[in-house]
Protein backbone atom coordinates (compact mmCIF):
# COMPACT_ATOMS: atom_id res chain seq x y z
CA UNK A 1 0.00 0.00 0.00
CA UNK A 2 1.28 3.43 -0.91
CA UNK A 3 2.23 5.27 2.29
CA UNK A 4 2.24 8.78 0.82
CA UNK A 5 -0.67 9.21 -1.59
CA UNK A 6 -0.50 10.50 -5.13
CA UNK A 7 -1.90 13.92 -5.92
CA UNK A 8 -4.28 13.82 -8.85
CA UNK A 9 -3.30 16.49 -11.39
CA UNK A 10 -6.90 17.77 -11.29
CA UNK A 11 -6.52 18.40 -7.53
CA UNK A 12 -3.17 20.21 -7.82
CA UNK A 13 -3.03 23.99 -7.95
CA UNK A 14 -0.70 26.70 -9.21
CA UNK A 15 2.80 25.80 -10.29
CA UNK A 16 2.37 22.18 -9.18
CA UNK A 17 -0.58 21.77 -11.53
CA UNK A 18 1.41 23.37 -14.35
CA UNK A 19 4.30 20.97 -13.72
CA UNK A 20 2.05 17.92 -13.68
CA UNK A 21 0.38 19.10 -16.88
CA UNK A 22 3.83 19.49 -18.48
CA UNK A 23 4.68 15.91 -17.47
CA UNK A 24 1.33 14.76 -18.92
CA UNK A 25 2.13 16.46 -22.24
CA UNK A 26 5.65 15.02 -22.39
CA UNK A 27 4.93 11.47 -21.23
CA UNK A 28 1.26 11.05 -22.11
CA UNK A 29 0.47 10.47 -18.44
CA UNK A 30 1.61 11.51 -14.96
CA UNK A 31 3.68 8.73 -13.41
CA UNK A 32 3.10 8.04 -9.73
CA UNK A 33 6.57 9.38 -8.87
CA UNK A 34 5.57 12.87 -10.00
CA UNK A 35 2.09 12.61 -8.49
CA UNK A 36 3.64 11.56 -5.17
CA UNK A 37 6.20 14.37 -5.23
CA UNK A 38 3.32 16.80 -5.85
CA UNK A 39 2.49 16.49 -2.13
CA UNK A 40 5.52 18.73 -1.58
CA UNK A 41 5.66 21.33 -4.37
CA UNK A 42 9.27 22.29 -3.58
CA UNK A 43 10.32 18.64 -3.94
CA UNK A 44 8.60 18.32 -7.32
CA UNK A 45 10.13 21.61 -8.47
CA UNK A 46 13.60 20.56 -7.32
CA UNK A 47 13.35 17.20 -9.06
CA UNK A 48 12.02 18.62 -12.31
CA UNK A 49 14.68 21.33 -12.35
CA UNK A 50 17.50 18.87 -11.72
CA UNK A 51 16.10 16.39 -14.24
CA UNK A 52 15.88 19.11 -16.87
CA UNK A 53 19.39 20.41 -16.15
CA UNK A 54 20.91 16.92 -16.34
CA UNK A 55 19.23 16.27 -19.68
CA UNK A 56 21.59 18.90 -21.11
CA UNK A 57 24.90 17.27 -20.16
CA UNK A 58 27.50 15.40 -22.17
CA UNK A 59 25.89 12.12 -21.04
CA UNK A 60 23.50 10.71 -23.63
CA UNK A 61 20.00 9.44 -22.82
CA UNK A 62 21.13 5.82 -23.09
CA UNK A 63 23.88 6.20 -20.49
CA UNK A 64 21.66 8.21 -18.14
CA UNK A 65 19.05 5.43 -18.19
CA UNK A 66 21.69 2.73 -17.65
CA UNK A 67 23.03 4.73 -14.69
CA UNK A 68 19.48 4.98 -13.33
CA UNK A 69 19.04 1.20 -13.62
CA UNK A 70 22.34 0.67 -11.77
CA UNK A 71 21.27 3.03 -8.98
CA UNK A 72 17.79 1.51 -8.69
CA UNK A 73 19.24 -1.97 -8.45
CA UNK A 74 21.82 -0.94 -5.85
CA UNK A 75 19.07 0.64 -3.72
CA UNK A 76 16.48 -2.11 -4.30
CA UNK A 77 14.02 0.42 -5.69
CA UNK A 78 11.43 -1.60 -7.59
CA UNK A 79 9.67 1.52 -8.90
CA UNK A 80 12.78 3.10 -10.41
CA UNK A 81 14.06 -0.20 -11.78
CA UNK A 82 10.76 -0.67 -13.61
CA UNK A 83 10.55 2.94 -14.79
CA UNK A 84 14.09 3.20 -16.11
CA UNK A 85 14.04 -0.24 -17.69
CA UNK A 86 10.90 0.78 -19.60
CA UNK A 87 12.33 4.18 -20.55
CA UNK A 88 15.54 2.46 -21.67
CA UNK A 89 13.56 0.05 -23.84
CA UNK A 90 11.70 3.01 -25.36
CA UNK A 91 15.11 4.49 -26.21
CA UNK A 92 16.00 1.20 -27.93
CA UNK A 93 18.57 0.20 -25.29
CA UNK A 94 19.20 -3.52 -25.64
CA UNK A 95 17.38 -5.61 -23.04
CA UNK A 96 20.58 -7.49 -22.21
CA UNK A 97 22.37 -4.18 -21.64
CA UNK A 98 19.61 -3.09 -19.24
CA UNK A 99 19.89 -6.42 -17.42
CA UNK A 100 23.68 -6.12 -17.03
CA UNK A 101 23.33 -2.52 -15.84
CA UNK A 102 21.59 -3.83 -12.72
CA UNK A 103 25.01 -5.07 -11.59
CA UNK A 104 26.90 -2.06 -12.93
CA UNK A 105 28.13 -4.03 -15.93
CA UNK A 106 28.21 -3.44 -19.68
CA UNK A 107 29.80 -5.00 -22.73
CA UNK A 108 31.00 -1.52 -23.72
CA UNK A 109 34.19 -0.62 -21.77
CA UNK A 110 33.38 3.10 -21.48
CA UNK A 111 29.84 2.44 -20.29
CA UNK A 112 31.09 -0.25 -17.89
CA UNK A 113 33.52 2.27 -16.36
CA UNK A 114 30.67 4.72 -15.67
CA UNK A 115 28.36 2.04 -14.25
CA UNK A 116 31.10 0.53 -12.08
CA UNK A 117 31.96 4.00 -10.80
CA UNK A 118 28.31 4.65 -9.95
CA UNK A 119 28.01 1.36 -8.10
CA UNK A 120 31.20 2.13 -6.14
CA UNK A 121 30.03 5.70 -5.49
CA UNK A 122 26.89 4.32 -3.84
CA UNK A 123 28.67 1.55 -1.93
CA UNK A 124 31.31 3.96 -0.59
CA UNK A 125 28.82 6.80 -0.01
CA UNK A 126 30.84 9.15 -2.17
CA UNK A 127 34.20 8.24 -0.64
CA UNK A 128 35.75 7.07 -3.91
CA UNK A 129 39.50 6.98 -4.30
CA UNK A 130 42.00 8.08 -6.89
CA UNK A 131 41.87 4.67 -8.58
CA UNK A 132 38.14 5.03 -9.32
CA UNK A 133 38.60 8.50 -10.79
CA UNK A 134 41.61 7.36 -12.80
CA UNK A 135 39.58 4.48 -14.25
CA UNK A 136 36.87 6.89 -15.40
CA UNK A 137 39.41 9.25 -16.93
CA UNK A 138 41.19 6.35 -18.64
CA UNK A 139 37.83 5.33 -20.14
CA UNK A 140 37.55 8.78 -21.70
CA UNK A 141 35.45 10.76 -19.24
CA UNK A 142 36.31 14.42 -18.65
CA UNK A 143 36.14 16.11 -15.26
CA UNK A 144 32.81 17.63 -16.33
CA UNK A 145 31.42 14.22 -17.31
CA UNK A 146 32.54 12.75 -13.99
CA UNK A 147 30.59 15.43 -12.13
CA UNK A 148 27.61 14.79 -14.42
CA UNK A 149 27.76 11.09 -13.50
CA UNK A 150 27.86 12.04 -9.81
CA UNK A 151 24.89 14.40 -10.22
CA UNK A 152 22.91 11.82 -12.21
CA UNK A 153 23.62 9.23 -9.53
CA UNK A 154 22.52 11.63 -6.78
CA UNK A 155 19.30 12.53 -8.60
CA UNK A 156 18.46 8.86 -8.96
CA UNK A 157 19.22 8.17 -5.30
CA UNK A 158 16.79 11.00 -4.51
CA UNK A 159 13.99 9.42 -6.56
CA UNK A 160 14.79 5.97 -5.16
CA UNK A 161 14.45 7.28 -1.61
CA UNK A 162 11.19 9.11 -2.37
CA UNK A 163 9.72 5.94 -3.86
CA UNK A 164 11.01 3.70 -1.07
CA UNK A 165 9.67 5.97 1.68
CA UNK A 166 6.33 6.51 -0.07
CA UNK A 167 6.00 2.88 -1.20
CA UNK A 168 5.02 4.35 -4.54
CA UNK A 169 2.75 2.05 -6.53
CA UNK A 170 4.69 0.82 -9.58
CA UNK A 171 2.89 2.06 -12.70
CA UNK A 172 5.44 0.73 -15.21
CA UNK A 173 5.89 -2.89 -16.31
CA UNK A 174 7.50 -4.67 -13.37
CA UNK A 175 11.06 -5.93 -13.57
CA UNK A 176 12.41 -8.57 -11.25
CA UNK A 177 15.81 -7.51 -9.95
CA UNK A 178 18.50 -9.67 -11.47
CA UNK A 179 16.15 -11.04 -14.11
CA UNK A 180 15.72 -10.21 -17.74
CA UNK A 181 12.43 -8.43 -18.26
Amino acid sequence: MQRIPVTAPSKATGKTREQLEAVQRKMGRVPNLHATMANAPAVLTAYMGLHDALSHTSLDNRLRELLAVTVASANDCEYCLAAHTEIGKNLKVDETELFHAQEGESTDPKTRAALNFTRTLIEKRGQVGDAELSALKAAGYSNAAILEIVATTAMNIFTNYVNLVASTHVDFPRVMAGAKS
